[in-house]
């Protein structure tokens, strides 16, 4: 069977589609932290945080943020390695930056989060989905956000093949969709059924509250669509770590040295060399960064050894003790590293 042009099909009707999915819903939202405010700030910082992060894993982040940074003037006003120590854990640590200079800006000109889409993707790390996700929940405004739970949901409503560049037609159709009298709570519907009902393998069709609307489930081809991606080939890097500690149980740790993690303090890097036999304790740990696969050997130095040379530029180095390591912007790949050495 061909895949639909994207116009209206029969079996979907807007109308009674939009109250069965309201009506879910009200009844089955989960209940999260970031759906029990209407203050922009937060639903921004949810948002930022939601992205390409599971929910199980930002509830506590997320409450951990805001205890920290209550208001986008706090936020605004936090030395850039404080946020990022915050947000140590939820990876894409480039969003925790583009979310501070965001809420630097509109504290400089003494504004919210913007009640304009259009101005709101004007804001550093402000994209088409997370504009309209925060002006929609936030404000009310009638803007459709597409995230992958919606294309997947819009591709199996009308079974379309994936969008192209520009999110063509799935965006238009999303929007179309939008229950414009209730848009926070339809955009957080659709993204709702996307990931606990219409799942990208093994959806629950038989507690889809909109599967009367569904060319796909009505066909049979709902594992059809979309169609799966092709897969990015997964880069495997090989490295070494060194875990130096001195006779104060101090760990001498670096930055700006690892460039697949510029921002983060870690153990000493070096390349992916044998040390000399005899000469150190090593274990090897795995790490995985988005399309990356690490195979880290992790050396223990003790203070009587000095430090390998830093490969490259522009790196720095300082000791820190136990405690100071709870307050530095830190990846799980130096809690990896820490625990077995």
């Amino acid at each position: 069977m061909g895949a639909s042009t994207g116009k209206r099909s029969s079996v979907e009707r807007p109308a009674p589609l939009r109250r069965a999915l309201l009506r879910w819903y009200d009844s089955a939202a989960r209940d999260l932290p970031w759906r029990r405010t209407s203050d922009p700030y937060r639903i921004w910082v949810s948002e930022v945080m939601l992205q390409q992060t599971r929910v199980a894993v930002v509830i506590d982040k997320f409450q951990r943020f805001v205890g920290r940074f209550p208001s986008l003037e706090s936020l605004a006003a936090a030395p850039e390695d404080d946020v990022l120590a915050v947000w140590s854990g939820l990876g894409y640590y480039s969003r925790a930056r583009a979310l501070h200079r965001a809420a630097q800006q509109l504290a400089r000109q003494q504004r919210s989060f913007p009640t304009d889409y259009e101005e709101a993707l004007q804001l550093p790390g402000v994209g088409k989905y997370t504009a309209a996700a925060v002006v929609s929940i936030a404000y009310g405004t009638p803007r459709a956000a597409v995230d992958g739970n919606v294309i997947r949901v819009v591709s199996r409503l009308r079974r379309l093949q994936l969008p192209d560049s520009r999110g063509r037609p799935h965006a238009a159709i999303a929007d179309d969709l939008l229950d414009r009298s209730r848009p926070g709570d339809w955009n957080q519907a659709m993204m709702e059924l996307g990931a606990t009902v219409c799942t990208p393998r093994d959806p629950d069709c038989p507690h889809c509250p909109i599967r009367a609307h569904c060319a796909a489930h009505l066909t049979g081809v709902v594992e059809l669509h979309p169609p799966a991606k092709r897969r990015r080939s997964i880069e495997k890097v090989r490295l070494t770590m060194i875990v130096q500690r001195d006779r104060r149980g101090r760990v001498l740790l670096e930055r700006g040295v690892f460039r697949f993690l510029p921002d983060m303090w870690l153990p000493l890097v070096a390349a992916a060399q044998e040390a000399e036999p005899g000469e150190d304790d090593a274990v090897e740990i795995t790490h995985a960064i988005t399309h990356r696969s690490f195979r880290v050997r992790v050396v223990r130095r003790g203070a009587t050894k000095p430090a390998r040379p830093v490969i490259g530029a522009g790196g720095e180095r300082r000791w820190f003790t136990e405690k100071a390591l709870a307050a530095i912007p830190r990846s799980s790949l130096l809690d990896k590293a820490l625990a077995v050495a």
